[in-house]
C-alpha cells in the first residue's frame, strides 16, 4: 500500500466540502478539540500556580523537606556540619514552636503559633527570608525580646515596627506544674509571605526567648531544606547514617503534610477528568461526521476499491482524516492554551476593563446601577481573596499528556468510524449508481 495517494486523497477529503453540510462538521470538530486542549491547559495551568505555591510556602516556611527532630538539648556542631555536608542538602535551620497568645495595647488576645529561629536564621536558609518578603521593618531577631509578626496578624494586633506586644503562654517542667507567663515583644519587622494562614497566625522570636518560655523539656526540631525535595528519601537514609548513635526521628515533607497534598492531587485529578469530558463529546462527534462521510462518499470508495485499493487502504484514507483533525485542532488548542496560561492575568484585566465599560454605560441609562459602578469591578478582589496576581505554572509533561490525549480521542474515533468502509461493496455501489 502505497501512503503517497492514500495521504493525498485523505487531504482532499479533509478540504474539499461535504454533498450536504459542507466543511461545518470538520471546522466544529477541529475548533471542539482545540478548545478542550486550550481550557484544559489553562486550568490546570492555573491549578499548577496555586497548588505549587502552596507547596512552596509549606514547605519552605512551616514543614520543611524533612523534619529532624533531636532531644531537648539538640545536635552538636559536628553532626550539624556533616548533615550540611552532603551534597542534597542546602540548609539546616533548628527552630521550636510554642503555642500561645499574643495581645497589644488596643487589642484583645490573638491565638498565634511563636516558632523560634537563630538569630542568624537568614544566613543559615536564605530561601526562608526570600519567601517571608519582609514589607515592613528587618528581619532582625539578635536582641531579646524581638518579634517578627505576619501583615494580617500585625494588621489585627494593631501594630507596627518599634510597637510593644505582649504574649501569653503556659510553661513549666510537667503538666501539672504548668502556669501562665507573660513575656514582652518589640516588633522589629512585619512579613508578607502570600499564605494567608501564615500571615494571620505565625510570628518569629530568637530561639532563645523561645526556649525561656518553653522551658527546657521541649526538643528542638531541625528544618533540613534539599535542592530536589523529591530526593527525600535517599537523602533520610544517609542522614541516619550519619547520626546512628544520636536519638532522632526525621519525617519527610510527604509524610507530614500528606492530607493536605492528597487532597490537591485528587482535586486535580478530578478536574482533568471533569474537563477532559470535552474531548469525550468532540471524540463521538468526530465518529458520527466520519460515519455520516463514509456513507455519503460510498460511490467514491465504490471507486476506488474497483481500480484496486484495498479496504484497509481507504480504511486508512479516513483514520488519516481524523488524525489531521486531531493534529489540526490539538495544534491550534495548544497555541492558544500556552498564549492564555502565560497572559492570563493581562486577559482578566481586559475582561475587567470591558465589563467596567459596560457598567459605566449602564449608569447613564439605569441610575440603581451606578452605585455598582462607582467602585469598579474586579474579579479577584482583595476584599474577598488574598491575591495579588494569578499564579499560573505550565509542566511540559501535563502539555504533553493534553495533547495526546486530544489526538487520540480524535485518531480513535476516526478509526472505528473508518470499519464501515469493509462493508461497502464496489459491485453494489456501482449498479445502484448506474440505475
Amino acid at each position: 500500500m502505497k501512503l503517497s495517494w492514500v495521504l493525498f486523497v485523505a487531504l482532499r477529503y479533509f478540504k474539499t466540502k461535504r454533498q450536504n453540510r459542507g466543511l461545518g462538521p470538520s471546522i466544529l470538530s477541529v475548533l471542539g478539540i482545540a478548545v478542550g486542549v486550550m481550557t484544559l491547559i489553562s486550568v490546570i495551568a492555573v491549578m499548577n500556580g496555586f497548588q505549587l505555591g502552596f507547596i512552596d510556602y509549606i514547605l519552605e516556611i512551616r514543614s520543611y523537606h524533612i523534619r529532624l527532630t533531636a532531644g531537648p538539648e539538640g545536635l552538636g556542631e559536628e553532626a550539624i556540619g556533616r548533615i550540611k555536608g552532603l551534597k542534597g542538602v542546602t540548609a539546616v535551620l533548628p527552630f521550636m514552636e510554642i503555642q500561645s497568645l499574643l495581645k497589644s495595647d488596643y487589642t484583645n488576645f490573638e491565638g498565634v503559633l511563636l516558632r523560634g529561629v537563630p538569630a542568624n536564621a537568614d544566613e543559615l536558609d536564605p530561601s526562608l527570608i526570600r519567601q517571608l518578603d519582609l514589607k515592613k521593618g528587618e528581619f532582625n531577631l539578635a536582641g531579646s525580646g524581638s518579634v517578627l509578626l505576619g501583615y494580617e496578624l500585625a494588621h489585627a494586633l494593631g501594630v507596627g515596627p518599634g510597637d510593644q506586644v505582649s504574649s501569653l503562654s503556659l510553661a513549666g517542667a510537667s503538666f501539672k506544674s504548668l502556669k501562665p507567663d507573660a513575656f514582652a515583644f518589640t516588633v522589629t519587622g512585619i512579613f508578607k509571605s502570600g499564605y494567608y494562614e501564615f500571615d494571620r497566625n505565625l510570628a518569629f522570636i530568637s530561639l532563645e526567648d523561645a526556649r525561656s518560655i518553653a522551658g527546657t523539656g521541649d526538643s528542638l526540631v531541625y528544618g533540613i531544606k534539599l535542592k530536589n525535595r523529591y530526593n527525600d528519601r535517599t537523602e533520610m537514609q544517609l542522614i541516619s547514617r550519619l547520626l546512628e548513635d544520636s536519638p532522632r526521628e526525621l519525617v519527610s515533607w510527604r509524610h507530614y503534610n500528606r492530607s493536605f497534598f492528597g487532597a490537591l492531587r485528587m482535586e486535580k485529578l478530578a478536574m482533568m477528568i471533569l474537563v477532559g469530558l470535552i474531548f469525550i463529546v468532540v471524540g463521538a462527534n468526530i465518529y458520527h461526521a466520519l460515519k455520516r462521510t463514509v456513507v455519503e462518499r460510498a460511490e467514491e470508495i465504490g471507486v476506488l476499491k474497483s481500480l484496486g485499493a484495498s479496504s484497509r487502504a481507504v480504511q486508512t484514507v479516513f483514520l488519516l482524516d481524523g488524525v489531521l483533525i486531531g493534529l489540526t485542532g490539538g495544534f491550534l488548542g495548544l497555541l492558544a492554551g500556552l498564549f492564555l496560561s502565560v497572559n492570563i492575568n493581562q486577559v482578566f484585566a481586559l475582561a475587567e476593563i470591558i465589563i467596567n465599560f459596560g457598567l459605566r454605560f449602564a449608569e447613564k441609562l439605569f441610575l440603581p446601577f451606578a452605585a455598582a459602578g462607582a467602585e469598579g469591578f474586579s474579579i479577584f478582589s482583595s476584599a474577598y481573596y488574598y491575591l495579588t496576581d494569578i499564579p499560573s505554572r505550565l509542566l511540559f509533561p501535563e502539555v504533553l499528556l493534553i495533547f495526546l490525549f486530544a489526538f487520540l480521542s480524535s485518531a480513535g474515533a476516526a478509526f472505528f468510524a473508518s470499519r464501515t468502509v469493509t462493508g461497502i461493496r464496489p459491485a453494489e455501489v456501482l449498479r445502484y449508481e448506474q440505475q
